[in-house]
């Protein structure tokens, strides 16, 4: 028995590797795979996995404020890991049947991965029909994503307790390789937030049965977007069908998908999970990394995560405009790309706080001559700069 993951499924209810390096080629992909793969096609960058706009139903910005509820839940997943790690230790540590015991405990991960991944795949549907509240999706993932690093614990002991066990290994690869267990650095974003209370506003974008979150931290640009429609356990593996291997077809998949990034890389790496279907690429280019999971049978990526410097970034547009003494200069990149706006007084209106919004929703207060990083919307919208005494400048924005 694993109390742990009892435990945990019933919060939740209520490999090896193949590598192919840079260089393997390209690959021509039929007129259907590439009308089902949702790519933001940037310019000079990494290009950003997205969901079809027509299916994209709210955005917003929330800042993730003190939840003491939400910290302490956290807090107490990993203490449950904890000691389920410290028992599971002594347990493979003084049995006559080790191999046995690990695939048992392995096989049991698996499972309550694929439930975790179908909590996920509900939590986003009931966030984009809005069911839920943006501050209780918050709590969800974090209460997610948590719950996924104690598992990832707990496979990590099996295997470090079963070092020379190659079955062992190989499951343990197939596992990392679960949709519901692939890491994600927003969770600890939003638990800052809830500890010591957010200062900067994350952009929330709900589809159906897809989520973008992205924020920029100081000289830091992060984005998480998840697509669980592209990850398909019933479809066949398309690569390594012909003469070349599984991995340089993914490999020639991510290419045609990120070419600048793969491109520019100075290292750049398609790796697989066992005997899964799931291929990851990564690549460390001049303006960051990036991460993308493409699924093997759709040949399509599912869930990317995104970090670049935003002064990296190439400015694709920029607009300005003077009103009531306010001048507002807006610098675009990309649609969820990171995006500056700078405030300045143009006549002497003493203005102690300007609050900046975008369609309505407060991000953040300036001073005169200040300038602020976010995240740019999907689509037109709105920019508007107000002073406590009511002076305001707008900018309306086409991309």
């Amino acid at each position: 028995m694993l109390p742990l993951l009892l435990c945990l499924g019933v919060l939740i209810i209520a490999g090896g590797s193949v590598v192919a390096a840079a260089g393997s080629g390209s690959l021509a992909w039929s007129q259907e795979q590439q009308s089902n793969t949702s790519i933001i096609a940037v310019e000079n960058s990494s290009n950003y996995l997205s969901p079809p706009v027509e299916n994209v139903t709210q955005q917003t910005y929330k800042t993730a404020t003190l939840d003491v509820s939400g910290a302490v839940q956290g807090d107490a997943l990993r203490l449950q890991g904890a000691q389920e790690v410290r028992r599971l230790g002594n347990k493979l540590a003084t049995t006559d049947d080790a191999e046995g015991d690990a695939m048992e405990i392995l096989q049991r991960l698996k499972q309550n991965a694929r439930t975790l991944e179908q909590q996920k795949r509900q939590l986003y549907r009931e966030y984009g029909t809005g069911e839920m509240k943006t501050e209780q999706l918050f709590r969800e993932i974090v209460r997610l994503g948590v719950t996924a690093d104690q598992y990832v614990r707990l496979a990590e002991t099996v295997k470090s307790g079963t070092p020379a066990l190659d079955r062992v290994s190989s499951q343990y690869s197939s596992l990392m390789g679960e949709f519901a267990l692939l890491p994600s650095p927003i969770v600890s974003h939003l638990e800052s937030g809830f500890t010591t209370g957010g200062q900067t506003p994350l952009y929330v974008q709900g589809g159906n049965e897809s989520l973008v979150l992205a924020t920029v931290q100081g000289d830091t640009f992060l984005r998480q977007a998840t697509l669980p429609e592209q990850r398909k356990y019933e479809i066949p593996l398309q690569f390594g069908d012909g003469e070349r291997s599984e991995a340089d077809d993914a490999f020639a998949r991510a290419q045609a998908l990120y070419p600048w990034a793969v491109s520019d890389a100075a290292q750049s790496e398609v790796r697989g999970f066992g005997d899964t279907a799931v291929y990851r690429l990564q690549a460390s280019h001049t303006h960051g990394e990036l991460q993308t999971y493409v699924d093997g049978g759709t040949t399509n990526p599912f869930y990317e995560l995104q970090e670049k410097n935003p002064f990296s970034v190439p400015v694709t547009d920029f607009t300005q405009t003077t009103e009531n003494g306010l001048r507002l200069d807006v610098q675009l990149t990309n649609p969820t790309g990171p995006m500056r706006v700078e405030i300045i007084e143009t006549a002497d209106l003493d203005a102690q706080n300007i609050t900046l919004s975008i369609d309505d929703e407060e991000l953040t207060t300036l001073s005169s001559g200040e300038d602020f990083y976010t995240i740019q919307p999907l689509g037109p919208f709105e920019i508007t700069a107000q002073t406590d005494a009511g002076d305001q400048v707008s900018v309306l924005v086409f991309p």
